[in-house]
């Protein structure tokens, strides 16, 4: 079940071409992600509350068309790897036209937010693992579609 996060590209977001700057695309990823995660129902707030925290492993992006000043962007997001210790996530930046503007991947740990060891996150939040395991199996079945 990929979630979509849609954005309108904000001035300070372009270079000087009127151009979304190459940065920019993670911060839209780190985005999507959160509003994928809440859309489950948690957050990320409430995982820092529970001692669990996500910091990125490994970010990957591929350009492919220009994204431009006040164009409506559609942000997907599904995940595409998932065990106990780490979370994959795939990305979409998809422009006005249904053209693919950047697509890209980030891999994140679950760490203890005190000490940050990796831990077993299906042992830590057997509920939310759960949730997040059947979507990554719906996101991954829509992806060899």
């Amino acid at each position: 079940m990929p979630n979509t996060t849609k954005l309108t590209v904000r001035y300070a977001e372009t270079d000087q071409m009127g151009v979304v700057h190459h940065a920019v695309y993670p911060v839209w990823f780190e985005m999507a992600r959160t509003d994928y995660i809440k859309a489950l129902g948690m957050s990320y707030a409430k995982m820092e509350e529970d001692g669990v925290m996500l910091p990125v492993a490994a970010i990957g992006c591929k350009y492919r068309q220009p994204a431009k000043y006040d164009e409506e962007i559609t942000v997907v997001a599904r995940i595409t790897r998932l065990n106990a210790a780490r979370i994959e996530f795939y990305y979409e930046a998809i422009l006005p036209n249904g053209e693919v503007a950047c697509e890209g991947t980030s891999s994140h740990a679950f760490v203890d937010a005190e000490t940050f060891h990796p831990i077993n996150f299906k042992k830590r939040c057997p509920e939310f693992f759960e949730v997040l395991e059947k979507c990554a199996k719906e996101d991954m079945a829509d992806c060899t579609k």
